[in-house]
């Protein structure tokens, strides 16, 4: 046991009022299938930095295995799958047995390695982390854009293994494999054995019996400053009525049990310090988002494909898009479903098959798959309107983003940070439609359920990506799968 040992270990970014972490010891065995799991910004990407050693740090983290990292891309993407494959070391053969069992097949060995899908390429990835003997994966959020498939192989495949740790905020895909659960609290780490629902259950009754306890102190406190302002009243009264020796005594004995109930009553406020700082309080989402009653056709397709270099991306569609409805379109990585949506917008110029009638509007709310660089390279987020940027952080911070990282560089941003401004930026203004190109990526489970929540009051026109299931199900009011031709 114990052969990752981290021992007072304290981190904080430079521009953060608060640290990340704060005198942090555990012992990790190398054996384990370790979930690391925890709101945006709670510092899982930058635990995993620590290990490696790309961050300074406080405290000590000593261990002997060797740590590989996901996702890690090829500086040449033009490389074969193989190569990629090879290039930390191990055989051929090592790696075709890997890729077999990670779902890709032989016959995409040689395969430049940037033809793959994004799907596909998560998978090579991945299965590059175990090729060195003796290798412990830090894997952080493998399941973005995979589609439901990928991600059902990629947690069998996960299964099949021993020492790791997965960053992830799909609980299912965690519950699948876990046999150990690392959470990062709002003030303190858990560290148990076990699948997500095991934590998950022990987490709630905690915070529960916390609730409970604070309610009961909070009465106690109240009763014990009732009564001690009860008894130093009487206590000054006879004061005031007679200053005989007997009345004297009298006073000063009620003063002593006014100082008791006092004492009592701060005892019982120290320890309703700190009870509740571990609950994530979950906000309803304050928005500008614009609920539509019309009912104005959006758009028409009828036995419709996009075609790339003669060939179809998906087998012909019909569909039809109204206003005031929620359409999420899914299906596996590589079929055209960005492709899709990207066309509708006029922002790619291919050729087609079939019948379209497009009338979007003008005023959409777009969040792309390029989110990350939309933020971190907008001037908006640094330099815009304060009253704009105030709006956007409102949002950021409802979704659970601290006040104190809202102040930091968004080029410091965690990745689910930076998709929470993206997403918040797109609710600031009163659009007509909303075109959300996997939302989920990145997104901690309360902010995907606020999102719900968000989507069910207002009932905005909608048309999302993703592969989320219950965010599908739960987010739209029609659906439709993109097929590849046979």
């Amino acid at each position: 046991m114990g052969t990752i040992q981290i021992k007072n270990l304290s981190y904080q970014y430079l521009d953060s009022d608060e640290p990340i972490f704060h005198n942090l010891s555990a012992d990790i065995d190398e054996h384990w299938r370790l979930g690391l799991i925890g709101r945006n910004g709670r510092g899982k990407t930058t635990f995993l930095k620590l290990l490696l050693g790309t961050l300074d740090n406080q405290g000590s983290i000593k261990t002997n295995i060797h740590f590989t990292y996901f996702p890690a891309f090829p500086s040449d993407s033009s490389q074969s799958v193989m190569d990629v494959m090879t290039s930390n070391g191990g055989e051929e053969w090592q790696a075709r047995i890997e890729l077999e069992h990670i779902g890709i097949e032989s016959s995409y060995d040689q395969r430049p390695f940037d033809s793959l899908s994004g799907g596909e390429q998560t998978r090579v990835l991945l299965a590059r982390g175990f090729m060195t003997r003796g290798a412990f994966p830090l894997i952080d959020e493998p399941t973005n854009h995979l589609d439901i498939d990928g991600s059902k192989l990629v947690a069998q495949y996960l299964r099949s293994k021993s020492g790791f740790i997965c960053v992830s905020h799909d609980e299912s895909f965690l519950n699948s494999f876990v046999d150990h659960v690392m959470s990062l609290n709002r003030s303190s780490v858990d560290l148990v054995s076990g699948s997500i629902n095991d934590w998950k259950s022990n987490k709630e009754a905690r915070d529960h019996s916390a609730v409970e306890k604070n309610i009961r102190l909070r009465k106690s406190i109240k009763r014990l400053d009732q009564r001690a302002n009860q008894q130093q009243r009487w206590a000054e009264q006879k004061e005031r009525e007679s200053n005989d020796a007997s009345s004297r005594k009298s006073a000063k004995k009620l003063m002593k049990r006014v100082k008791v109930f006092k004492r009592r009553a701060s005892e019982n406020s120290q320890e309703r310090k700190g009870l509740l700082s571990d609950i994530d309080q979950v906000d309803n989402l304050t928005t500008n988002i614009q609920s539509n009653t019309g009912n104005k056709l959006f758009f028409s397709l009828r036995s419709f494909s996009i075609l790339r270099n003669g060939s179809k991306l998906f087998l012909p569609i019909n569909l039809d898009f109204h206003e005031n409805s929620r359409l999420a379109i899914y299906g596996p990585n590589g079929v055209g479903k960005t492709t899709l949506i990207q066309y509708l917008q006029q922002n790619v110029d291919l050729n087609y098959n079939g019948y379209k009638l497009v009338t979007l509007p003008n005023n959409i709310g777009y969040l792309s798959q390029s989110f990350e660089s939309f933020v971190r390279n907008n001037p908006f987020f640094t330099d815009g309107r304060l009253e704009e940027r105030t709006n956007v952080w409102n949002i950021m911070h409802q979704l659970g983003v601290s006040r104190s990282r809202l102040l930091a560089s968004p080029k410091e941003w965690s990745m689910g940070e930076t998709k929470k401004a993206a997403l918040a930026y797109t609710l600031t203004q009163p659009h007509t439609l909303l075109i959300w190109d996997e939302p989920t990526n990145y997104l901690d489970i309360s902010a995907r359920e606020q999102l719900i929540n968000l989507i069910k009051e207002s009932q905005p026109s909608l048309i999302l990506i993703d592969h989320d299931e219950h965010f599908i199900s739960e987010a739209s009011t029609q659906q439709i799968e993109l097929r590849r031709p046979d």
